[in-house]
């Protein structure tokens, strides 16, 4: 339809079970009771016009589904393989958004208006880095036009080589918001980042 708005959506990435974390960190629980996985899925929720989570090959769909109603559910048959290979699994089914926030769900603490700003951002331009001290972090929003090359991604460093390759033409966005970088690995640093960030 000529004329409608563009359709953003939000994908994040569950596909790994965190080995480090010693159980499914996903399900591990912030200081106010949420999941680390249901806080990561809102705030995508709240800025895009379709949330998806993209799970990993053995986990349960339908009791995703159940626990995050009107979230679409994407299982990554290559999800072991890495970042690279959920990220392509999951767009592969996605072409029909015009553009995409994509963030993790290790990735709790990032600020709602953060994922605001790279949304507004991706409006002029075709991928979009939020940076923290120079440093890259997430979401990172990327236009229709990236979406074919994020089909051939592979691996675990995700979208990294493709904004490498694209370096000229990405806005990065320097944000104060230490949320951007900081992934859970232990259950150490779920209580520390939460500490210092929430």
């Amino acid at each position: 339809v000529s004329g409608a708005p563009p359709v953003v959506g939000g994908l994040l990435l569950a596909g790994g079970r965190g080995r480090r974390f010693g159980s499914d960190k996903r399900a591990a629980l912030l200081p106010d009771g949420v999941t680390m996985l249901a806080r990561a899925l809102e705030l995508l929720r709240q800025c895009c016009d379709e949330t998806v989570l993209v799970i990993g090959e053995d986990d349960d769909a339908g009791a995703f589904a159940l626990r995050f109603p009107g979230v679409r559910i994407l299982r990554s048959p290559r999800s072991r393989g890495g970042m690279g290979f959920t990220l392509a699994d999951a767009i592969a089914q996605l072409m029909d958004w015009d553009a995409c926030l994509v963030s993790l769900a290790d990735k709790p603490f990032i600020r709602p208006g953060s994922m605001r700003r790279v949304r507004e951002l991706l409006v002029a331009h075709e991928l979009v880095v939020p940076t923290h001290g120079g440093a890259w972090g997430h979401p990172v929003g990327f236009a229709r036009r990236h979406f074919f090359a994020l089909t051939r991604l592979e691996g675990d460093t995700g979208a990294r080589e493709l904004i490498v390759a694209e370096q000229s033409r990405v806005h990065f966005v320097e944000l104060d918001d230490p949320g951007i970088l900081a992934d859970v690995d232990t259950p150490g640093q779920l209580v520390y980042l939460a500490g210092l960030l929430l």
